[in-house]
């Protein structure tokens, strides 16, 4: 014996049930719902056929609910209640009033502003922010444990959507009292004799320095491997040798440190706005995307799979 597909009752079928048993009519039911007269008729009659039931009393065109309709009505209504509640919690995050968005960041001197102007512009949606390695941020963003990540990267993942923020040289950052810090420059060469101080393994800024040594021959000595961009500071500013870092890392206006820059040539990394293509359409992720540009004061360039979209 063949198999019957089954189809479970569609939310316009029990709305237009609904709106029967309260209008009392098919044609008010109509008008009620933006529906045409055949319209509202064919999806009682279908559910009546299909359940072998009847669910109304009728009186030429008036429609009264019988005792069981009456008796499921209120299961009715809630899930109309409820279909109309989750739409409507659906359009407030599409329209990025609401919901949550988890980010992850590299260098917490470039997300900031950012930050804080998506907040502005978006006080419904809750932020959920997390600071570590860039190659750690993209494991988390292909997990899924974050939408998007502002990360230092060699080169941009042709996988991820991307947006190019700026590129910065890699410096030494030493203390002002540093003999270092009078000679402002140093070439390549003498790297292999100082202990630098670096990020942890996962650095964006740590893979793009070490590649640009290698390209010149040089091995580099690291004396400590620190897991923040303030602690690598506080390590430089105690004398425990260059930290590396960024150029636009360091703030201009602390008097303390100073900037050594190595070369030439001149190492530089660049820093990006990323996503997986399952996030890039997202009203959250657009938003932020569309809020890092405004704030940019270049215009930001598009790579690898984001170019792709544009």
């Amino acid at each position: 014996m063949p198999q019957v597909a089954k189809t479970n009752l569609t939310l316009v079928q029990l709305a237009a049930l609904e709106a029967v048993a309260r209008c009392g009519g098919v044609g008010a039911a109509a008008r009620d719902l933006g529906l045409s007269q055949p319209s509202v008729s064919n999806h009682v009659n279908q559910i009546e056929s299909r359940l072998s039931l009847r669910l109304f009393r009728r009186e030429g065109h008036r429609f009264e609910p019988n005792d069981r309709l009456r008796a499921i009505l209120p299961r009715i209504r809630a899930i109309l209640k409820l279909s109309a509640d989750l739409e409507a919690a659906l359009r407030a995050e599409a329209a990025v009033e609401t919901g949550r968005l988890t980010i992850g960041y590299s260098t917490h001197q470039f997300v900031m502003s950012a930050l804080a102007e998506y907040g502005t512009r978006h006080p419904g949606v809750r932020l959920a922010a997390r600071s570590m390695g860039s190659f750690d941020l993209i494991a988390a963003l292909r997990r899924g444990d974050i939408e998007a990540a502002f990360a230092t990267l060699p080169a941009p993942d042709p996988d991820l959507h991307c947006l190019l923020l700026r590129r910065d040289e890699i410096v030494l950052m030493v203390a002002r009292k540093d003999p270092l810090a009078a000679r402002g420059a140093i070439a390549w060469p003498e790297i292999a004799g100082l202990p630098l101080i670096r990020r942890e393994p996962t650095s964006g800024t740590r893979a793009a320095f070490d590649a640009a040594a290698a390209g010149q021959g040089v091995a580099v000595t690291a004396r400590l491997d620190l897991g923040s961009w303030d602690s690598l500071r506080e390590a430089a500013l105690l004398g425990m040798g260059p930290a590396l870092a960024m150029l636009g890392e360091i703030d201009g206006a602390d008097a303390r440190v100073a900037a050594v820059r190595v070369g030439p040539p001149f190492p530089d990394v660049g820093h990006y706005l990323v996503t997986l293509p399952e996030y890039r359409a997202t009203a959250p992720v657009q938003a932020l995307f569309a809020v890092v540009e405004a704030l940019s004061p270049v215009r930001p360039k598009p790579c690898g799979a984001y170019r792709k979209t544009k």
